[in-house]
């Protein structure tokens, strides 16, 4: 194995990260401190009795529950968020996307829809395909390894589901 893979995959992900900012200052969008936390909660459905937990976020997206929380917090300043409590155990709160969120989201997925588009210029559908399953294999042994706070594969970021809590 060639040892720099590591260092490549490393520039690869900051390059993307770098190039998906760019595109989102592009649209006035750069105030958005968590987008992956966003895409998340617009996945799930518009009905408050099914929207996630702080902790259920936090597995979903193999983190730990207090940077969840202190994400929450400021998507919630700024009106991407709100907090209901759960009907069923008031001990609970549930996250909802709002309407400003889902908006955001909707203009920042063409963003990110650009970035792919040149970070796989010249690809054909097949290779984008094998790029697509060996990134999740590699997921998927890393997160076998400790690389997640659980040990299961990242959902499909293009399905728009939320499972019933």
């Amino acid at each position: 194995m060639d040892p720099e893979s590591g260092i490549l995959l490393h520039q690869l992900l900051r390059a993307h990260h770098n190039a998906s900012m760019a595109a989102l200052a592009q649209r006035g969008l750069q105030a958005i401190s968590s987008p992956r936390l966003l895409l998340e909660l617009y996945r799930c459905p518009d009905d408050p009795a099914q929207a996630p937990t702080q902790k259920e976020l936090a597995d979903r997206l193999h983190s730990a529950p207090p940077t969840i929380a202190a994400s929450l917090k400021v998507l919630e300043r700024q009106g991407y968020v709100e907090r209901r409590t759960d009907e069923k155990d008031g001990r609970r709160n549930r996250i909802s996307i709002t309407q400003k969120g889902r908006d955001d989201v909707a203009r920042s997925m063409e963003a990110f829809r650009l970035v792919d588009e040149h970070m796989y210029h010249g690809f054909s559908q097949t290779e984008r395909e094998l790029v697509c399953s060996l990134h999740r294999r590699m997921l998927e042994n890393l997160y076998q390894i400790g690389g997640g706070m659980k040990h299961e594969p990242p959902p499909d970021p293009l399905e728009r589901k939320c499972d019933p809590c």
